[in-house]
């Protein structure tokens, strides 16, 4: 038994030459995340492959054209009717000109270090965490690789936890 209808969504994380990250802001009257700081990208069309959509989305949203990297992450969002996730990619600026779409109404370029100053969309914040915990120079190996386990752990415990209450 399925408890979840789940969406693909691609997130472009791209860093300058300064490895500042361009963040973009929700429009207030959006339907998911108002107001919220997010990388920019989205939902994965029928039949379209994640990285064409990604690079449509990134375009679509700043008019920036880049090239893709490679996966740096995933992370997972609950929303109404559907569980979202959220693969997430590096990639580099190849051209055009930050021009923001209607669904959005604000960009930085920050620093890694600098994201927590701002109003996060969920995924992102549990993303943006659980990357500082895993790249910490404080944090012994261990602890490490446990916390870049957590948002897979707490994905099978609730999908136990579910499939325990349904039985």
């Amino acid at each position: 038994m399925i408890n979840h209808v789940y969406g693909l969504a691609v997130r472009a994380l791209i860093s300058d030459d300064d490895r500042k990250i361009l963040i973009i802001k929700r429009s207030t009257d959006s339907k998911t995340n108002p107001g919220k700081w997010e990388l920019p990208g989205g939902k994965v069309d029928q039949n379209e492959s994640f990285d064409h959509a990604l690079l449509r989305e990134v375009y679509e949203e700043t008019g920036l054209k880049i090239d893709l990297d490679h996966v740096v992450g995933v992370s997972e969002q609950n929303l109404h009717l559907i569980r979202a996730v959220h693969i997430i990619m590096s990639g580099t600026v190849t051209g055009g000109e930050l021009n923001l779409s209607d669904e959005h109404e604000g960009y930085a370029w920050d620093f890694f270090e600098n994201l927590s100053d701002y109003d996060l969309a969920d995924w992102m914040d549990d993303f943006f965490k659980n990357q500082a915990l895993v790249n910490s120079e404080d944090i012994p190996v261990e602890k490490k690789e446990e916390n870049a386990l957590k948002p897979w752990i707490k994905s099978m415990k609730n999908y136990l936890d579910d499939a325990i209450k349904n039985r």
